[in-house]
């Protein structure tokens, strides 16, 4: 269903797991120049989406969370 994930995903993947708790725009803000917002807005979904991030809401932005991951799990 997913594609392999590619540097940009895995450097957004390891930013949210450094430090948890920090807003999507904070994840995405470094890659910018490379792709657009709305794009990599779709890559931090497709994460959460293959269970590897978790998002939540509160009342003016989207929060990252890492999720502990098994280390006999291939997924990334």
């Amino acid at each position: 269903m997913f594609s392999d994930l590619d540097k940009i995903d895995k450097a957004m993947w390891h930013r949210i797991e450094k430090t948890p708790g920090c807003s999507i725009r904070e994840i995405i803000r470094p890659y910018l120049s490379e792709r657009s917002e709305s794009v990599l807005r779709e890559r931090i979904r497709a994460l959460e989406l293959r269970k590897l991030i978790k998002t939540t809401r509160t009342k003016r932005e989207v929060l990252c969370f890492g999720v502990m991951v098994p280390e006999d799990d291939e997924r990334a």
